[in-house]
């Protein structure tokens, strides 16, 4: 069924609730007041609000200065921060008398926006730049959304601090994960788990012919079964069963696969492109090439915009020498449409001889054509093995980028100006192309070829979200 209105507005699909594992918590949002009094925020009105992505804790109110330095030292800590409340009267709260309590115990504070007129408490610029030149994480709320961006970015930060990804095979790519996992895990706090892909294919044989085809009765209604052979669909369908059994086992939200230095070029053909897109629905995240920074990056986009998001190589169109080593064709635009004046902002978007691995509810039909492997320029397409051919709305995107550092997030705003079919070229039947914003400022702090793609324009919103993980959020 085609999608009727903007795809940057649909949310991701999700066949069913997800496991606790795969859910973002309510972030935990403790309110204390001052000293006794009114206070000057609706508790009731504020907790209906935020309800959607936090919760209210029960009020504390203030006794005296040993009373405040114990109930900010004995907070649970399942609280992700501190709503300071005052009565009405002149700013002289105890948070200004005595800071200790809130430097030594490390908790971000919030002030949060005047909720009558939804703007912002400029009454706390003082109070916000004393206590952070004492070391106190402070956040003054310009407005309720963006209260809320803060609170979601708390709990995703707890969300990341309990996740694990699991990736398959050698780690012979630059995204070797066992010489660059920890700097994630000291980042974000995500564990990285690499295993050989022998454990995958070690449960193929517990899944019966009957259990792929009742499943596939179930999914296929968002697919279109175009050049796949039906053996090689099956061996999808068990490539899908196989990690999902393993990411349950992990209780891991994300996985990826080494393809091309490992699976691919030793004759594998069971490739995990349907795996990815069914394991999304089922509310997991997964990338190409067991790229574990774009299957991060993935995670920050996936489950704090709540939006299905993809990754794909990405090759700025003005290397053309480089563009047709790689393709033996320069794929560029069509000068009549994209004059070469232009050229320095367009990039194609490309992998495994398709757009990428796109989700059926990121293309405007609402459906992803299943056709045999794509192959690539150097490795022949042989008609085995299940890829995916999806086409990409004309649409605004966000471009995301996390760095190998763990501490360096790219955003970029763009365009999808089409998605090109290209004639005579099995390697390569179709791309993305893009127009960026500022490309050459993005590829001149590039980390890798592989970026991320969501539908809309989110620089706003994951900035916030960069600023509560610490990240260094360069725009373009």
């Amino acid at each position: 069924m085609k999608i009727m209105g903007k795809i940057e507005n649909i949310k991701r699909f999700l066949l069913e609730e997800p496991k606790s594992y795969l859910k973002r918590p309510k972030a935990k949002l403790q309110p204390i007041l001052a000293k006794q009094g009114d206070s000057s925020i609706n508790l009731d009105k504020l907790a209906d609000v935020i309800s959607p992505v936090a919760l209210l804790e029960p009020l504390i109110t203030v006794q005296s200065p040993k009373h405040w330095s114990q109930a900010v030292s004995n907070l649970s800590d399942q609280v992700d921060a501190i709503l300071p409340m005052s009565i009405p009267a002149y700013p002289t709260e105890v948070w200004n008398s005595h800071p200790q309590p809130l430097i030594d115990r490390g908790l971000p504070i919030i002030f949060w926006p005047l909720m009558q007129y939804d703007e912002p408490d400029f009454w706390r610029w003082s109070a916000s730049d004393f206590l952070r030149a004492l070391g106190v994480q402070v956040h003054i709320a310009q407005n309720t959304r963006h209260g809320l961006l803060l609170l979601k970015s708390f709990a995703l930060k707890r969300f990341l601090a309990q996740s694990k990804i699991v990736v398959f095979g050698e780690q012979n790519f630059p995204w070797n994960a066992n010489a660059a996992g920890h700097l994630i895990k000291n980042s974000l706090g995500i564990d990285i788990i690499v295993k050989p892909i022998s454990e995958i294919r070690g449960y193929y044989e517990k899944f019966s012919d009957q259990q792929v085809k009742s499943l596939w009765s179930k999914r296929k209604n968002r697919y279109i079964e175009k050049s796949v052979k039906p053996d090689q669909l099956k061996q999808a369908i068990r490539v899908y069963l196989s990690i999902r059994a393993i990411l349950e086992d992990e209780s891991a939200a994300a996985f990826g696969l080494n393809c091309f230095g490992d699976l691919i070029i030793k004759g594998g053909r069971d490739v995990p492109c349907l795996a990815q897109v069914l394991l999304r629905e089922d509310s997991y995240v997964a990338s190409c090439d067991g790229d574990f920074i774009a299957i991060t990056t993935m995670m920050l986009i996936t489950y704090f915009l709540d939006k299905t998001c993809m990754m794909s190589n990405m090759y700025p169109v003005q290397y053309v020498g480089a563009l047709k080593d790689h393709f033996g064709n320069p794929l560029s635009p069509n000068v009549k449409k994209y004059p070469k004046a232009k050229w320095k902002n367009l990039a194609r978007l490309a992998h495994c001889g398709f757009v990428g691995v796109v989700s059926p509810e990121m293309t405007p039909s609402g459906k992803t054509s299943l056709c045999d492997w794509g192959g690539t320029y150097e490795i022949k397409r042989d008609g085995l093995g299940c890829g995916l051919d999806g086409d990409l709305a004309r649409e605004p995107i966000t471009v995301a980028e996390l760095c190998f550092d763990g501490q360096t997030l790219l955003l970029a705003n763009a365009k999808v100006c089409e998605t090109t079919r290209h004639k005579n070229m099995p390697h390569c039947e179709s791309s993305g192309l893009l127009e960026f914003e500022n490309l050459p400022g993005f590829v001149e702090n590039i980390s890798r070829e592989h970026t991320a793609v969501v539908y809309g324009s989110h620089i706003e919103e994951l900035k916030v979200l960069a600023d509560i993980l610490k990240l260094d959020c360069k725009i373009f």
